[in-house]
């Protein structure tokens, strides 16, 4: 119990730390984290798409924002953060999973799939972002697309693991209020 409060009070921090302290010092774009959250550059008016993106890499204008969005926001801190929030969710859902005896038979891995797979898309993206960014990999029309497969991934994966320990907690919280042979 010790380590998934631990978890989540690291989760927390990094949140608030990245959001309030470090990424809006590399300007508005960084400080939305626009290529992981929205379909816009904040300081552009078009829809985000591979020329708008490669505009904006090309601009000397953004040169800081770039090399702040992948140091220190992506590597290390979303690293740290995606570690920390993926360890919370896997560990609090095995632990509240442990706590209805009707689900006893369910093995404890089954519960870190999907912890699994969001630190394993979020890492991925984080990976193909600072790849991008740095220009490593050429942006095509055929990169974006697979930069914004990895970003729906990442957000739809981290949606299933929260609604999975939301789940949990709300059968625990259930059988609290209402525990089961006791008449209502």
């Amino acid at each position: 119990m010790r380590t998934i409060l631990v978890l989540f009070g690291l989760t927390l921090a990094l949140t608030l730390a990245l959001k309030f302290f470090v990424a809006p010092r590399y300007g508005e774009d960084v400080a939305e984290r626009f290529l992981e959250r929205l379909k816009y550059i904040p300081s552009q008016t078009e829809v985000l798409s591979e020329p708008v993106l490669a505009r904006w890499l090309a601009d000397s204008k953004h040169a800081k924002a770039i090399r702040g969005y992948v140091f220190p926001v992506l590597f290390p801190l979303d690293i740290l953060f995606l570690i920390c929030l993926g360890l919370f969710l896997g560990l609090a859902s095995t632990s509240l999973a442990e706590r209805l005896s009707f689900l006893s038979a369910v093995p404890t891995w089954i519960w870190w799939i999907l912890p699994a797979f969001y630190m394993i898309s979020d890492l991925a993206e984080d990976a193909g972002l600072a790849a991008t960014l740095n220009l490593w990999i050429r942006l095509t029309p055929d990169s974006f697309r697979v930069l914004s497969t990895l970003t729906a991934l990442k957000l739809a994966t981290v949606t299933m693991a929260i609604g999975q320990f939301a789940f949990l907690g709300a059968l625990n919280l259930l059988l609290f209020l209402f525990p089961p042979g006791r008449p209502v």
